[in-house]
């Protein structure tokens, strides 16, 4: 039975991670700004089962039109996991495949009960009433010779859009993978899209100049190299 817990009157519920990565897997929580229980953005390594990490890989290599994600399989709140007193939860591994900007979702358990165990929580952020960024912003995380970025939320209408990059950016270090650390596309304007829900990819090309923000000194320049998009969806996020 669900019971409620005081999170801000936050219920406990079922959250989803969408997975990248290959040789360390990341999780990205699919957030609703609607609802109390989803309104964070969190990144986390996990450390998951290699009879998992395998499975994983050989559906999404089966099924490169799908998506991955974890998925509890007891509900929870996302508290814990941000201040570090909940390290592993029971899951499942899902495919998710889905149609348009996320109007229509299937969701296929493709594995049994095991435990998602979190090596890292690289970013978890409340969302707060921010103003919408001048340009694009995505945080960027990954590990070795792997990097990911995912969209930067901040309030209705915005977008979540995972893409894994097809290469490490040259100036960027493994610090900067493992903190997630955010990264503007000055080319791109986001300003909150004159109120309304983008409905098309926001990057055509395949490669950005970017600007790295690492601590208080200048930004770094950067280019980013677009390959996989491994996410993307407006709907039940602005829901």
């Amino acid at each position: 039975m669900t019971t409620r817990h005081d999170h801000d009157h936050e219920d406990p519920s079922v959250h989803s991670f969408i997975l990248s990565g290959r040789e360390a897997v990341f999780g990205y929580h699919l957030a609703m700004f609607g609802m109390a229980e989803h309104r964070y953005q969190v990144v986390l390594g996990y450390d998951l089962p290699a009879d998992i990490v395998d499975r994983y890989l050989k559906d999404r290599a089966d099924h490169p039109e799908s998506w991955h994600a974890v998925r509890n399989t007891e509900d929870m709140v996302l508290p814990p996991i941000g201040d570090g007193t909940v390290t592993e939860y029971p899951a499942r591994l899902d495919r998710v495949t889905q149609t348009g900007n996320g109007e229509d979702r299937v969701w296929e358990p493709i594995s049994g009960g095991f435990t998602a165990r979190i090596q890292r929580v690289l970013t978890f952020r409340r969302f707060s009433e921010e103003d919408f960024p001048a340009h694009l912003t995505y945080l960027l995380y990954g590990a070795g010779d792997e990097a990911h970025l995912a969209h930067r939320l901040v309030k209705r209408p915005h977008y979540e859009q995972i893409i894994t990059l097809r290469r490490v950016p040259s100036g960027v270090t493994a610090a900067d993978l493992a903190g997630a650390v955010e990264v503007t596309l000055p080319s791109v304007p986001d300003g909150g899209h004159g109120g309304q829900p983008w409905t098309t990819r926001p990057l055509p090309d395949g490669s950005y100049p970017a600007l790295l923000h690492r601590g208080p000194g200048s930004p770094v320049p950067i280019t980013l190299d677009l390959g996989d998009e491994r996410w993307w969806n407006i709907t039940t996020l602005n829901s």
